[in-house]
């Protein structure tokens, strides 16, 4: 007899699978009978069930990551059409795009890009520190290690996190979800010495409202793993990225890799590569340093600006 927590994590991992797919093919329309059919649901059923586990139905969460990956583009690909930004979001029509745009934000996407350029976004963000701690920041920044690096795509169990990914300290429901998937692991004998902790940051917590957040939880292994529960097997994207190693306290690290992103990003010959998310890197038991401190690398997805080439 199936209980109902089995059935309520069952439902979680279905409905998470269900949204990578949605996320792997957001250029597509995307029915509800399609998306309803990957997680084995009928249209009506999964209708439901979406909604408990997401908090949102499922044409809301569609639109919502569609015009937020919208935003990230225009913010970091100043130089792309706001056409080819909309059919890359999976709008249909320029109209469409326009009108959902303005629908969600209050603007259009000109006004958005218009308003809030990079440059823009860095002044205001300052605004918020004293003279003093922005010049500790600056000095912080300037001393960062960012190395450009090319990771192999690596195959984890992980578990999601729903919620705000980051409030200036350490989050406790993430660190959990990293030691439940370790436990899980290391009962099979499959937690190893090379195996990684890895997160991945599926929304960008400066444009996804707070409480909306979802965050994977991964550990790295070689071996052919079946989940249980509502822990799932995906492949961490490999690729460009560039790499800042820092160890700090968790407010001074949120800052310094938004500075990063905002500040330091614009001024290479990279640009944020938006099909892959951004991830951290965690060193041997430094999700509980000592001194409360974040110890990691943090990966931006970059591929080359063509356009600075030209």
């Amino acid at each position: 007899m199936v209980t109902a927590k089995a059935l309520e994590l069952e439902y979680r991992y279905r409905v998470n699978h269900v949204v990578n797919y949605m996320e792997d093919h957001l250029t597509d329309p995307l029915t509800l009978k399609e998306v309803s059919d990957v997680g084995a649901f009928s249209p009506f059923h999964f209708h439901r069930v979406f909604k408990a586990v997401m908090g949102e139905n499922v044409h809301g969460f569609t639109r919502r990551i569609r015009i937020e990956k919208a935003i990230k583009l225009l913010l970091f690909h100043p130089n792309r059409s706001i056409t080819d930004i909309a059919l890359d979001c999976g709008m249909q029509t320029p109209a469409h795009f326009c009108r959902v745009f303005r629908e969600h934000t209050g603007l259009s996407a000109s006004e958005c890009r218009d308003r809030f350029p990079l440059q823009t976004i860095a002044e205001r963000f300052r605004a918020r520190f004293t003279f003093e701690k922005s010049t500790e920041l600056s000095r912080k920044l300037a001393e960062l290690p960012i190395e450009i690096r090319n990771l192999a795509p690596m195959t984890a169990i992980y578990a999601r996190y729903r919620g705000t990914i980051n409030e200036g300290k350490i989050n406790s429901d993430i660190t959990g979800l990293f030691e439940r998937v370790a436990s899980w692991l290391d009962a099979r004998e499959a937690l190893k010495k090379g195996s990684m902790t890895v997160g991945l940051i599926l929304d960008d917590p400066f444009i996804t409202p707070d409480g909306r957040h979802r965050y994977d939880a991964c550990i790295t292994t070689e071996q052919r793993m079946t989940p249980t529960g509502d822990l799932g097997i995906r492949t961490i994207p490999g690729g460009k990225y560039a790499i800042v190693r820092m160890t700090d306290r968790p407010d001074t690290v949120k800052d310094l890799l938004h500075l990063v992103s905002i500040e330091w990003l614009p001024l290479s010959p990279y640009i944020w590569d938006v099909s892959r998310p951004a991830l951290e890197i965690y060193f041997p038991n430094s999700l509980h340093h000592p001194d409360g401190q974040c110890e990691m690398e943090f990966g931006i997805p970059i591929k080359l600006n063509e356009a600075s080439f030209w």
